[in-house]
């Protein structure tokens, strides 16, 4: 039985950290990806879905979430989001706190894109995708 059950637990947590991300494009497909943005797909990206997920609140549901390692002269994150808007999405808001740049973008059918780059140690980014329906 052990066996089995340890296989099990092995399967759940292969499914939580499995990379979310078309391979080669960001954004649910929209685009190419970036120069220098690495999918990252451990435990800190999964970890950082479920908290996005247990944040949201009643009748919120969130189709996609992807996070991207960038070195600092690869984010131009105004690129990013000046990108995103040329195909199809309308800018909402800013929302830039501490070491965080966040911007929350719109799609024609109503959904959310908040996009977020986070200084992590050293010269790192940490760039999060999700795409929230409300």
């Amino acid at each position: 039985m052990k066996p089995v059950t340890a296989l099990v637990g092995l399967l759940f947590v292969s499914s939580a950290l499995a990379c979310p991300v078309k391979k080669g494009f960001i954004a649910g497909g929209l685009m190419p990806t970036p120069a220098g943005y690495a999918p990252k797909c451990d435990g800190w990206a999964a970890s950082s879905k479920e908290g996005l997920q247990s944040s949201l609140g009643t009748g919120q549901k969130m189709s996609w979430f992807e996070m991207y390692s960038v070195d600092a002269k690869a984010l131009k994150f105004d690129n990013l989001i000046t990108q995103l808007t040329r195909r199809g999405y309308t800018f909402v808001m800013k929302t830039d706190y501490g070491g965080t740049l966040g911007r929350r973008l719109r799609d024609k059918s109503g959904r959310f894109l908040d996009v977020s780059a986070r200084k992590m140690e050293g010269n790192k980014y940490f760039v999060s995708l999700s795409l929230i329906k409300f």
